[in-house]
């Protein structure tokens, strides 16, 4: 089976390696690429890290254990967050990023959908308007969300 996305980065390659070896008898071969994390908003022409902007980056997904939201890193001006597969909880993930983890109200945010197909999409808004933007912008659920000032930074 061809994954495609991330498997082992929120997603269930080694599992089902560990089925197929433990059940079938089937040994997969993987192939490492690049993560979506970082291709996405390049991409978008939006570097995850900049000098003097961004040195850290954090990764998340939208959907934690039992689908709750996964637990928040702390707003760091010095660094760009990541949440893939988000965009289905965008508005209250927005909520929890300034009344919990501190995110300025300021804090730009980009949604790359579809990074790297034909029809790829690029949003680009405040914490305070993204969700209302990718509500308008009908984003999909398959979707890099970046958030702080890397996103204020486009290479094109």
């Amino acid at each position: 089976r061809l994954k495609i996305g991330d498997p082992f980065v929120f997603g269930r390659g080694g599992e089902e390696i560990l089925e197929f070896r433990s059940t079938l008898g089937i040994d997969c071969e993987v192939i490492p690429g690049v993560s979506a994390a970082f291709s996405s908003p390049l991409l978008g022409n939006i570097p995850v890290t900049h000098r003097g902007v961004a040195n850290q980056v954090v990764m998340s997904t939208g959907f934690g254990k039992n689908y709750d939201i996964p637990n928040l890193q702390p707003y760091n001006t010095d660094q760009t967050a990541v949440f893939l597969m988000a965009v289905g909880r965008l508005s209250e993930l927005c909520e929890r990023l300034m009344s919990e983890a501190g995110y300025p109200l300021d804090c730009p945010v980009a949604i790359i959908e579809r990074a790297s197909c034909p029809d790829q999409r690029l949003v680009l808004g405040k914490i305070t308007t993204i969700a209302g933007q990718a509500c308008t912008a009908c984003a999909d659920d398959a979707t890099s969300t970046d958030h702080n000032q890397s996103s204020n930074i486009t290479l094109s």
